[in-house]
């Protein structure tokens, strides 16, 4: 299954934990295939695309993730700079 085939099925923390490590294996096996290959243009498209989502949901006719989400993926960047 192609990684963003795997985008779809994403519903809960546990299925997000399971994409983001297809992510992390994708990266490792067709890093020639991604635009952003270091950590810092990677965050920084992140954060370019979660500043223009509204208009990505809209179009595709999905409402806007709750506050909560985006709590979440805040906490998991901070996390993720110190967990081991």
């Amino acid at each position: 299954m192609e990684l963003w085939q795997k985008v779809e099925g994403v519903s809960s923390m546990e299925s997000l934990a399971d994409f983001l490590q297809s992510a992390s294996e994708d990266f490792k096996n067709n890093a020639e295939n991604w635009e952003n290959r270091d950590l810092e243009s990677f965050l920084e498209a992140m954060s370019a695309w979660i500043a223009d989502s509204e208009a990505w949901f809209e179009r595709r006719g999905l409402p806007l993730p709750s506050e909560e989400a985006w709590a979440l993926v805040a906490n998991a960047v901070m996390a993720a700079s110190m967990y081991e």
